[in-house]
């Protein structure tokens, strides 16, 4: 008999362990949908802020040895060439 009680309260265990690790499962990725938005937002404003220190660390002229130096005005896109083979 004490078995049978037994057994009935870790199957009632379990099955509470079960549920509850679903819905908090459930609440957790509720949650992060809710966030991403924000999140990205976040980390889209924190990009910009880092490519504008950049852009005005390295647009500045510089002074070298050799003058002033400006940066680089240069509008290659990656993959876009000239083909030079014909005219060697």
């Amino acid at each position: 008999m004490i078995q049978i009680l037994t057994s009935v309260v870790t199957l009632i265990l379990g099955f509470f362990t079960l549920v509850f690790a679903a819905v908090f499962g459930l609440l957790i990725s509720v949650g992060a949908l809710i966030a991403k938005p924000f999140v990205m937002k976040k980390l889209r404003k924190a990009q910009e802020q880092q490519a504008a220190q950049f852009e005005q660390a390295y647009s500045e002229t510089r002074e070298t040895p050799f003058g002033p130096k400006t940066r680089h005005q240069g509008q290659t896109i990656d993959g876009d060439y000239q083909d030079i083979t014909n005219g060697r």
